[in-house]
């Protein structure tokens, strides 16, 4: 009997002190949570940022498409779509990063992970469809400048200028495919570990 009440102040020190250690815990998790959703709203904003920037390419081309490409005497179905092509390629955009947002980003880890999922996937499909698009609209602006330039001298020396900025905005692109698709990938990391 003697013994159980010796115990008794040690074992009321013990539970307070996981009392202790449960509270720290707790805060931990707390921490932790509110250090997750600050990182991933960091890389959503990224995420976003890209979006803006593509979209604010495609209004620079469908303007350049307007008042440039006509004036120097390209056809109106090529100047058209241009215009289309950088329609579409607003429209996806917009739609691919649509549920990326605050609210998306506020809610439960599961439906972000499946946000993040999605477009990591219709990234992985657009490149497919971009590259295939692209590649038709270059074969087509280099078959109009052939066409207006009438020397194959200069039109050579046009195709490679034209190849040359092919390669930059593509790198450019890439470069930002690649961030969207890096940064979608690291929240969904962090909320599977």
């Amino acid at each position: 009997m003697e013994n159980n009440e010796n115990n008794c102040p040690e074992l009321e020190e013990m539970r307070a002190q996981l009392t202790i250690l449960k509270n720290k815990l707790d805060k931990e998790a707390i921490i932790n949570e509110r250090l997750l959703r600050d990182t991933m709203k960091r890389k959503a904003n990224a995420i976003n940022a890209n979006a803006w920037v593509s979209v604010g390419c495609g209004i620079f081309v469908i303007l350049w498409a307007i008042f440039f490409i006509p004036a120097i005497g390209f056809s109106w179905y090529f100047t058209a779509a241009t215009i289309l092509m950088m329609l579409v390629c607003i429209f996806f955009t917009w739609k691919q990063h649509k549920n990326v947002n605050r609210k998306t980003m506020n809610g439960d880890l599961l439906t972000v992970a499946k946000v993040m999922k999605k477009l990591k996937q219709d990234y992985q499909n657009w490149l497919k469809y971009g590259i295939i698009m692209v590649t038709v609209w270059y074969v087509w602006l280099a078959t109009e400048y052939c066409i207006l330039l009438k020397d194959w001298k200069l039109s050579i020396f046009v195709i490679f200028l034209l190849l040359i900025a092919l390669a930059t905005g593509g790198s450019i692109g890439l470069h930002m495919y690649k961030s969207v698709i890096n940064n979608a990938d690291d929240i969904i990391k962090q909320i599977e570990e």
